[in-house]
């Protein structure tokens, strides 16, 4: 299925690919791997431990020299190349195709329209259960939860607490480390899982940030020395970023908060949760755009919670009264009030969208995904929406760039499919034990251009603390997954 833009589709633009079974873009990946080829990682309960690059560097050094005997050779496409531009994932959790669909039809969501005009959209199919640190995880290593390890939100500790999954646990590279290890820079905003952080090529801003109230919590973005863990790398970011959190800052401003008093909502909705939401996704968007026009990544990944929060209260307004008892039955006044809130959070959402894609030209890669979609699920007297069967588990994909036809669909993409397509779109090779394949919406001669590696879980990861101080907030998002029905209560 692809998202009908209700436009007419630009004009394309001509396209130069490189040869069918050469990657010359491979040097970085190569180079990188043999500058940093001896430090250690430390995982939980565990000694440091040096990995071995033996089989990756063997294969990496196949391919160079399969690069450097073809230009000796004359092979196609090595004359003048195309060259890659940047990339920018933006994750958006909880986007449901039905809403994309109502709204596309009605003209509301122009930035996503403008990318499904320019490349392709449909829908991208999720893993049951559709737990958010699963999928994320998925769609940023290209393995399955068992692959990478981060199979939920937390786990049990020795006492019986609530342990939050975190950094340390994944058990596979995400895309941010191939790609800092080849060389690239990147941008790392809010994306599941990144506390403790990873010592990268570039910034990362951990999903601990802005776990709290975004009014002073200027200490969550303090360094290492103090009394929390750091939740930005670099430590020269931290200043630079924490006047955003205390502003409240938004790209834009000009868009009024949709669950404000006086406005008409459902009664059981936590108003001042949602209010939070939309300041928080406003000052996750602003740090991004801060980070893409001053660092200029070739890689960028940000995530937006928001639109999965607020459906969590709001879905019941989409819902037959059914599926309800009478305390979460919306009246007519309160259902519209509903609607109108749900769909103007979206539109805010695309504006963020537009805001932090600004900067992109059509050389680079811009992608925008959901990890599922939403429906009707009864839960602690307040939430009215959930994703757990087989009826939300297509989320949302949009995808421009070079080499990806305008106006064309997305069909049989999956959430394990975005790393392995994005190294592709790169011209660095994919792993064999990825569980994902590139999409098929880049070009035959791309997908087949580089051969696959084993595997990059020999991948060095460096961590900023060897052993890292609790972030000062992982009690409450634990309180907050529990209020949301993700962990039961103990």
């Amino acid at each position: 299925m692809t998202f009908d833009a209700q436009q007419s589709s630009p004009t394309g633009f001509e396209v130069k690919l490189p040869g069918p079974r050469v990657a010359v873009i491979l040097w970085p990946l190569i180079t990188a791997f043999n500058l940093r080829n001896h430090t250690t990682c430390m995982r939980p309960d565990t000694s440091p431990t040096v990995y071995s690059r033996s089989r990756l560097g063997a294969t990496l050094a196949a391919v160079s020299a399969l690069a450097v005997a073809c230009s000796a050779t004359g092979c196609d496409g090595l004359s003048n190349p195309a060259k890659p531009g940047r990339v920018i994932l933006i994750g958006i959790d909880g986007a449901s195709p039905r809403i994309v669909n109502e709204m596309f039809a009605k003209g509301e969501l122009p930035n996503l329209a403008k990318l499904a005009r320019e490349g392709v959209s449909g829908e991208l199919r999720s893993v049951i259960p559709m737990h958010s640190p699963r999928i994320w995880n998925t769609i940023a290593t290209g393995m399955t939860p068992e692959q990478h390890g981060i199979v939920g939100f937390s786990y049990p500790n020795r006492i019986g607490n609530q342990q939050l999954y975190v950094s340390t646990d994944r058990k596979a590279p995400a895309l941010w480390s191939i790609a800092s290890a080849a060389g690239l820079r990147v941008g790392v905003i809010n994306f599941w899982n990144t506390y403790p952080l990873e010592k990268v090529d570039g910034v990362i801003v951990s999903d601990h940030v802005l776990a709290k109230e975004i009014e002073g919590r200027n200490e969550l973005t303090g360094s290492a020395q103090t009394k929390t863990g750091a939740v930005i790398f670099p430590e020269a970011w931290n200043e630079k970023l924490v006047q955003l959190i205390k502003d409240n800052a938004t790209p834009v401003p000009d868009f009024e908060d949709p669950f404000a008093p006086p406005k008409i909502l459902p009664r059981w909705v936590l108003r001042d949760e949602l209010q939070r939401r939309f300041k928080e996704d406003g000052a996750i968007a602003s740090m991004t755009r801060k980070i893409v026009r001053e660092e200029k990544p070739d890689v960028t990944m940000v995530l937006l919670y928001g639109i999965d929060r607020v459906s969590h209260y709001l879905w019941g307004v989409m819902e037959s009264p059914e599926h309800y008892t009478q305390g979460l039955i919306p009246t007519p006044e309160t259902r519209a009030g509903g609607r109108e809130a749900l769909f103007a959070y979206y539109q805010y959402t695309d504006a963020l969208v537009g805001e932090i894609i600004k900067d992109y030209g059509p050389n680079d890669l811009v992608m925008v995904v959901s990890d599922h979609g939403f429906e009707a699920e009864q839960g602690m007297l307040r939430l009215t929406g959930n994703h757990t069967t087989e009826k939300a588990i297509d989320g949302v994909i949009f995808a421009r760039g070079r080499g990806i036809e305008p106006g064309s669909e997305s069909k049989h993409v999956s959430v394990n499919d975005i790393t392995p397509t994005i190294l592709t779109w790169l011209g660095f090779p994919t792993a064999n034990d990825m569980a994902g394949v590139s999409a098929d919406f880049l070009p035959e001669e791309v997908r087949g251009a580089v051969t696959p590696v084993p595997s990059y879980k020999d991948l060095k990861i460096e961590y900023v603390d060897t052993k890292p101080l609790p972030s000062g907030v992982e009690d409450d998002i634990v309180e907050q997954l529990r209020a949301l029905g993700y962990i039961d209560e103990p």
